[in-house]
């Protein structure tokens, strides 16, 4: 069986890679940005959402590689770009290094490289103990926290109870294997052939170890882990003119202008412009504009 893909828009043929323990629905913002520019094919990895699951003795991200490619040969396109995010960067990896003939750009939004406090909790995940333990740890306020923290820096967003929902719906075992069968258990560093690539990293990201010196492919955004959703504008502004005119933007004017302005400042205008976007689109009514956020998004990752 195939996994599970939408086609939206026109133009170049641009693959989107979802992270963990959501489905193509994280796009729902971005999309809109980029279907002017392109054709996207936003998947669902094996396991997650509406894809067939993957064999356990398998390498999971070895089959993400896989099945992924599948897709391409069944849509007859002979080359794509890649824009994966979060854990997806890590089965884009995988892809990239297996089939780098297919692809003509690579972008990696929030790339999975790990502080060693949290590479040291998804180890941990790999000793033995009772499922019950995981699914405990993966569900309820624990979840909710989880997600909160990392995905929000700890500012509380409808999206956050989207998020919970979603991840609540995979199979615990694909939750954990997505984390644990990452290359080095998050640590490793990223290993790609000769392909065009962007790194996009998040300036408030608290998920993941930021470069501390910049290679002229990596370039920083005014956003947390959760820059799909909330920080779709900036991540646009990156990927358009890399994929349509090859250039990458200065990490060092971005970072001259932050200085500028101050950081303080910066990320408490991007909060007040997202908050006024998201009242504009929802209203104000508390567990009523949740729900209806809800069933909007599942709405819009449902098949048509």
């Amino acid at each position: 069986m195939l996994l599970r893909y939408r086609l939206e828009g026109s133009g170049p043929p641009l693959l989107l890679i979802h992270g963990w323990g959501v489905t193509f629905a994280i796009w729902q913002n971005l999309a809109p940005l980029l279907t002017p520019y392109f054709q996207l094919i936003m998947i669902e990895l094996p396991g997650v959402g509406g894809s067939p699951a993957v064999e356990s003795q398998k390498p999971y991200y070895q089959a993400c590689a896989e099945a992924i490619e599948e897709v391409r040969q069944e849509l007859g396109i002979e080359q794509w770009a890649i824009l994966a995010y979060s854990s997806g960067t890590r089965a884009a990896e995988a892809y990239v290094q297996r089939y780098p003939q297919s692809i003509t750009h690579a972008i990696f939004l929030c790339p999975i490289y790990l502080p060693e406090i949290w590479s040291l909790f998804v180890r941990l995940l790999g000793t033995p103990h009772p499922a019950t333990l995981t699914q405990w740890v993966f569900s309820e306020w624990r979840l909710y926290n989880l997600i909160l923290a990392l995905g929000f820096n700890w500012h509380r967003h409808d999206y956050t109870y989207l998020w919970k929902h979603e991840i609540e719906l995979q199979p615990v075992s694909i939750l954990v294997r997505s984390l644990y069968e990452m290359p080095g258990q998050g640590r490793a560093p990223f290993e790609l052939p000769e392909v065009p690539t962007l790194f996009i990293w998040g300036k408030y990201d608290l998920l993941i170890a930021r470069p501390r010196r910049p290679r002229p492919n990596d370039v920083m955004i005014p956003a947390g882990h959760s820059a799909p959703m909330l920080a779709a504008p900036s991540v646009a502004e990156m990927v358009i003119p890399f994929l349509t005119e090859g250039k990458i933007p200065a990490y060092t004017r971005a970072r001259r202008s932050w200085r500028g302005r101050g950081v303080r400042d910066v990320s408490k205008t991007a909060r007040t412009r997202q908050r006024i976007r998201l009242l504009k689109l929802t209203g104000r009514g508390g567990k009523k504009r949740i729900a209806r956020r809800k069933q909007e998004v599942m709405s819009w990752a449902r098949d048509r």
